[in-house]
């Protein structure tokens, strides 16, 4: 008969426990890998809209060139006579102007509809970044600036102008239209999905904007009539002038254009991160 073993004392039926498994690296939002993702899907998507809206033309994307182009050439020869400037000077003050106008108005339009035409995706992939879609919109509109940039250094050209190292100032200037545009784009995406009533204030504000901005008359027009203020408090004319006396006039901005567009992108941006502070939590709701 076999003898029972002896009961182990109770240090001796302990065991010491299991390995946990290690913990998955959780990736940061401000990673690098996480904007590069994010740059990628929104690069994926704007290039799918822009196929999408000039596949169906016979021009194709000539038009996002053409169509300022051709409303640069009617209202010059109007206001260039109003205004007694010569339409190989005026011409291309006004088709740089409307270009990056263009882009601003873009960018503000397209950010109101920027969640809601993404409503599937936010609601399927919750992995993707909410900024994905605003940024989706600012591509689309950035791409179609600088193919309006091509045709300004055309007609430029043409009417006797020249390229001069001057030129690469602008460099700066347009990347801080596409950071200013994806703020806005942000913000107007948060406003009009919050509150679907804000389209209409907005585009009241946008029109208003426009008149307030020299796009199709020269500044001194409104610094001859004591509206100097107007262009002080304006963002979009110091913004403008980063772009327009490098590449119009071969000079270099002035400091003050420098300080108040750097100013005006940092609230911007400071604004947009707090909007979305705000929404992250809420979008899904809102949609």
């Amino acid at each position: 008969m076999t003898e029972a073993a002896p009961d182990l004392a109770p240090a001796e039926r302990r065991t010491s426990p299991a390995p946990r498994p290690a913990a998955a690296p959780q990736r940061r939002f401000g990673s690098r890998q996480a904007h590069l993702h994010t740059f990628s899907i929104a690069w994926q998507l704007a290039r799918l809209d822009i196929l999408r809206r000039y596949t169906a033309t016979m021009l194709g994307i000539v038009w996002a060139v053409l169509s300022p182009l051709l409303m640069s050439v009617v209202i010059g020869v109007v206001f260039s006579n109003l205004f007694g400037m010569p339409l190989r000077e005026f011409l291309p003050y006004l088709f740089l102007n409307l270009t990056l106008w263009a882009f601003f108005a873009a960018c503000v339009d397209s950010g109101a509809i920027a969640f809601l035409a993404a409503e599937g995706y936010i609601k399927q992939i919750a992995k993707v970044s909410f900024y994905t879609y605003p940024l989706r919109m600012v591509l689309a509109a950035f791409f179609t600036l600088l193919l309006g940039l091509v045709a300004v250094t055309v007609v430029i050209l043409v009417l006797g102008g020249r390229i001069s190292p001057m030129w690469l100032l602008a460099v700066p200037g347009l990347l801080s239209w596409f950071l200013f545009g994806f703020a806005v784009c942000t913000l107007s995406a948060v406003l009009n999905t919050a509150l679907r009533d804000f389209q209409y204030l907005q585009s009241v504000g946008v029109q208003a904007l426009f008149y307030a901005t020299p796009v199709m008359f020269p500044a001194a027009l409104l610094v001859r009539h004591d509206l100097a203020w107007f262009l002080t408090w304006n963002p979009l004319y110091h913004l403008m002038m980063i772009i327009r006396v490098p590449i119009l006039y071969n000079d270099v901005p002035e400091i003050s254009h420098y300080v108040a567009s750097a100013l005006s992108l940092g609230f911007a941006l400071c604004c947009m991160v707090v909007a979305m502070r705000i929404a992250r939590p809420r979008l899904v709701f809102w949609l």
